[in-house]
């Protein structure tokens, strides 16, 4: 009678205390921000996600800010930008800080326990990539990985790109870990950060830091063993200057990671002297999805990459000027994406 009792309890328990995948979206959907870092001519350096842990505090990952000189966050569903005014507390070895951002309010999403969660125990990752805000997943926790001195969690639910530093919530819509990385060369080998190292972290709040003082560090003690998943969704590659065409053309290709076809893809080159200042930069919107004469599409399917040299009939190479020990990098500063 009493074994009867005790499991009966035990689903009564289950039942207050857990949500509806809607519900917990509902919540930590709203929760969820996007995170736009900038360089030192305010373009766009890296893009990611955070979550609202206390009135004008988010957390993210270091990897999302490090190296930038300033950031900005939105909330989901609005256009308004906040200033990161700095951070208040920073943990480089489990790639966690605590941003303040003045202004932002919103719903505050609780912590779970410190304890390591259940394999098998169903989970939802949550996150705002880039052109798809409000991503929610659901999978489960399929590990409990000892890294040298730290642990991360093994998850199912994917983390797409841009949505590092996203939470990772439990059935009870409490938080139990923060999104970090994808194991590229796996299948569904996906990574965060357990809220034991965040739990720790908040109680060391002090004083704001600028975030420009956050400079690009070696790898972490993560970071060293699982690539962070900090790739747009949409990349550049194979830049390649052709030096000796009058005013230098950079010739490279774009390759479209998301499973979605996408189009008015923002490419900025910058010109870069041998000291690392800027002296020249070209910007230009590739595959315009208003143009109908393109000869070979106006966009880029999914995972397939197209490249843009001299020979193309309607996607011409940028012009920049170029002199010897100078050298070019390549950004995506915006893009489309084409849902149907």
């Amino acid at each position: 009678m009493n074994k009867l009792f005790t499991l009966i309890l035990f689903f009564v328990i289950q039942n207050v205390f857990s949500q509806t995948a809607p519900e917990i979206a509902k919540t930590s959907i709203n929760s969820t921000v996007s995170i736009v870092a900038l360089d030192q001519i305010s373009q766009p350096l890296a893009y990611g996600s955070g979550f609202i842990i206390d009135d004008e505090l988010i957390v993210t990952n270091v990897h999302v800010i490090e190296g930038c000189n300033s950031a900005y966050i939105l909330k989901n569903g609005e256009s308004k930008k906040y200033s990161v005014s700095g951070y208040v507390a920073i943990d480089k070895d489990n790639d966690l800080v605590i941003l303040k951002v003045s202004g932002l309010y919103g719903t505050k999403l609780s912590f779970g326990s410190d304890t390591p969660p259940e394999i098998g125990e169903k989970i939802y990752a949550v996150g705002n990539p880039k052109g798809l805000n409000g991503t929610f997943s659901e999978g489960i926790v399929s590990g409990v990985r000892n890294m040298q001195t730290n642990q991360v969690l093994q998850i199912t639910a994917p983390i797409s790109p841009g949505s590092s530093g996203g939470p990772v919530i439990n059935s009870s819509g409490l938080v139990i870990g923060i999104a970090f990385a994808s194991y590229t060369s796996g299948q569904n080998l996906n990574f965060a950060i357990p809220i034991k190292y965040l739990t720790n972290l908040k109680i060391k709040i002090s004083t704001t830091i600028p975030i420009s003082t956050i400079k690009a560090q070696q790898k972490s003690t993560f970071a060293s063993q699982i690539s962070p998943n900090i790739k747009e969704g949409v990349v550049v590659r194979n830049v390649d200057p052709c030096f000796g065409c009058g005013p230098t053309m950079v010739f490279f290709s774009i390759k479209n990671n998301l499973p979605y076809a996408v189009s008015d893809i923002v490419i900025l080159i910058l010109v870069y002297d041998a000291t690392g200042t800027i002296v020249d930069y070209n910007e230009e919107t590739y595959f315009n999805s208003n143009y109908t004469f393109y000869t070979n599409g106006n966009s880029i399917k999914p995972f397939l990459a197209r490249s843009i040299d001299f020979n193309s009939s309607d996607q011409h190479a940028p012009r920049v000027i170029l002199k010897s020990g100078y050298y070019v990098k390549a950004r995506v500063l915006d893009f489309k994406i084409n849902e149907q």
